[in-house]
């Protein structure tokens, strides 16, 4: 009765996060507040609140757990491949655009405190995700962690489907745009944070038109990301028949320079 009545009386935002926690990541948070720094976009600090904390360390901590568990994964899951396919795997399922589109499936928007508007949220979501996993990393340690990432990736990812994807869009991209006399560029169009935390926007213009764009903590990293979005571009329109000859991605694109379509997440599996 007492736990009750407690329950009923703790801040209505601690109760969201926890109703959150416990329905996406299928466990009560013990130090909560470690949950809600990571939640927590500077945007959201008020300037008279400087003792408040951001989720900038925590997404820092969470960026390195995140790579020792999908490393992990990796390594346990192609036992016959090398290092140059494992790197890129993990690249792909780690990349800042993943990332986001996780953290948007799992709804964490919902329980992210940001004073952001949402035109200026483009990596907001994906940065909390990692932060997340720092907190989650001190709160519950590195094996509850591990079981909590393994299934949000089997949940929403099909790594069948990654394995297939182009290795090097970029020089496919260039490469498709020399034969069919075509002007491909790649141009790094943005660049934030520092050190450690940078990140790259590229953009694929083919023609002068943007056709792909793409994320990384690496120029390289955002150039393979824009060509792969260039390529999901060229499939998904709906050409002229008069351009349909030329300006289609070729057949043999197909299943190789495509991104993995994340699957419907299904709760009972996201549950431990």
């Amino acid at each position: 009765m007492i736990r009750s009545l407690f329950s009923r009386t703790r801040d209505p935002e601690e109760r969201r996060v926890r109703a959150w926690c416990r329905k996406t990541l299928g466990l009560t948070p013990g130090d909560i507040a470690l949950y809600r720094q990571a939640l927590r976009h500077v945007s959201a600090v008020a300037e008279d609140r400087p003792d408040l904390p951001d989720n900038e360390r925590l997404e820092f901590l969470g960026d390195a757990v995140l790579d020792a568990i999908v490393g992990d994964l990796l390594f346990t899951t192609y036992p016959d491949k090398g290092e140059g396919f494992l790197t890129r795997m993990r690249s792909k399922l780690v990349s800042r655009q993943q990332l986001n589109m996780l953290a948007k499936r799992i709804e964490i928007e919902r329980v992210i405190e940001s004073n952001l508007a949402r035109s200026q949220e483009s990596s907001v979501p994906g940065n909390a995700l990692e932060a997340l996993i720092g907190a989650l990393f001190l709160d519950r340690g590195f094996d509850r962690t591990r079981k909590v990432v393994v299934r949000l990736v089997h949940t929403h990812f099909d790594l069948r489907e990654i394995e297939k994807e182009d290795r090097d869009g970029k020089s496919r991209l260039l490469e498709w745009g020399q034969k069919r006399r075509k002007k491909v560029e790649f141009v790094v169009r943005e660049e934030g944070g520092n050190g450690r935390g940078k990140h790259y926007v590229a953009e694929v213009r083919i023609n002068g038109d943007v056709r792909g764009t793409g994320h990384g903590a690496s120029k390289k990293v955002a150039e393979q990301d824009a060509a792969q979005s260039a390529f999901r571009s060229m499939r998904s329109r709906r050409p002229r028949p008069s351009e349909q000859a030329q300006d289609e991605a070729p057949a043999r694109m197909d299943g190789t320079g495509r991104i993995a379509t994340p699957r419907r997440a299904t709760k009972p599996k996201m549950n431990d």
